[in-house]
């Protein structure tokens, strides 16, 4: 589904990805985690050629056997074969258009399918991602959501072109745990029935660890590790992986003696 190799990019002089490889096979949920500023949204974006102004790429990429570097081929990609979902839904959904034409903008402008098909087609995946009252929400703006209902929105619009890869750019880090645990079934259960690949970006090394099944490990642009999820932070072979794992917060034992 995703390959990529060597990839390198700069942007005004200043490198940002150093010789990043990383592979996704189909049906396979893999993560990249690291440290905020470790280059992971980047390479997600870089895939995609979703670049910065002034940026230089480097490397080999390629999306469900097409050539990713090639500007025709890369639109080819975009429109069909691969969807992103980006940090923090209210971000990228517009705040003054109704959450209904958002959803459905790819298909009208990107397609040319009629906005009525368009429509359906959309809430129809709102009631696939577990969204009710659905014309009631295609009509609402998205200040008068959920944060859990905004993450599936834009997992639907996502998911309106049938990709083949989804790339989730950190998709559950602005949910509570409930909901979390909510999108990710939803989530898990959808690449199941679609056969997706998945690159699954984020901060949280257990939870890469627990749904993932590799991990990639960044650090300053580059993959400093890379092992089967249910063993990277149980055995890690990396220094900087172990301190990853160790610095992330444990809830003290409780005391079974103290009655509550």
């Amino acid at each position: 589904m995703l390959s990529i190799e060597n990839l390198t990019m700069s942007v005004r002089d200043h490198q940002i990805l150093r010789g990043v490889s990383v592979e996704v096979a189909e049906g396979e949920t893999v993560g990249l985690v690291g440290e905020s500023g470790s280059g992971k949204s980047t390479t997600a974006r870089a895939a995609l050629r979703i670049l910065p102004d002034g940026a230089e790429v480097s490397g080999n990429v390629t999306v469900c056997g097409h050539d990713a570097t090639n500007s025709v081929a890369v639109r080819e990609v975009r429109r069909t074969l691969a969807a992103m979902i980006f940090q923090e839904p209210r971000s990228v959904l517009n705040p003054v258009r109704r959450i209904g034409d958002s959803a459905a903008e790819r298909l009208v402008y990107v397609h040319g399918m009629p906005k009525s098909e368009a429509r359906q087609r959309i809430s129809e995946l709102f009631v696939e991602v577990g969204l009710k009252d659905v014309d009631r929400l295609l009509r609402c703006y998205p200040h008068q959501l959920s944060g859990g209902m905004l993450q599936r929105v834009v997992i639907a619009a996502a998911l309106s072109i049938t990709p083949r890869l989804l790339l989730a750019d950190e998709a559950t880090s602005a949910l509570d745990v409930t909901t979390q645990a909510e999108v990710l079934a939803l989530l898990r259960r959808l690449q199941r029935e679609r056969e997706m690949g998945v690159l699954f970006i984020t901060h949280d090394l257990r939870l890469a660890a627990a749904y993932c099944d590799r991990v990639y490990v960044m650090k300053e642009g580059s993959i400093v590790d890379h092992q089967k999820g249910d063993a990277i932070f149980v055995n890690p072979t990396q220094q900087y992986t172990k301190a990853l794992a160790d610095a992330v917060p444990l809830l003290p034992e409780r005391d079974s003696t103290v009655r509550a």
